[in-house]
């Protein structure tokens, strides 16, 4: 029973692994991109709240 399990979910298995080659590169981009997104927001935050408290 667990080989027939194993043998139908093996070529999802081969399939999955991958997709997530193929979407790694992206993922980690899209890391970089949020990091520097966040600091840019945190920036912009700053300033935001400099220039209202000193207008």
């Amino acid at each position: 029973m667990i080989s027939h399990v194993t043998r139908e979910f093996a070529p999802f298995t081969r399939e999955f692994s991958c997709f997530t080659r193929e979407f790694w590169p992206f993922t980690r981009e899209f890391g970089c991109f949020t990091r520097e997104f966040w600091l840019f927001t945190r920036e912009f935050s700053i300033f935001t709240r400099e220039f209202v408290l000193h207008p």
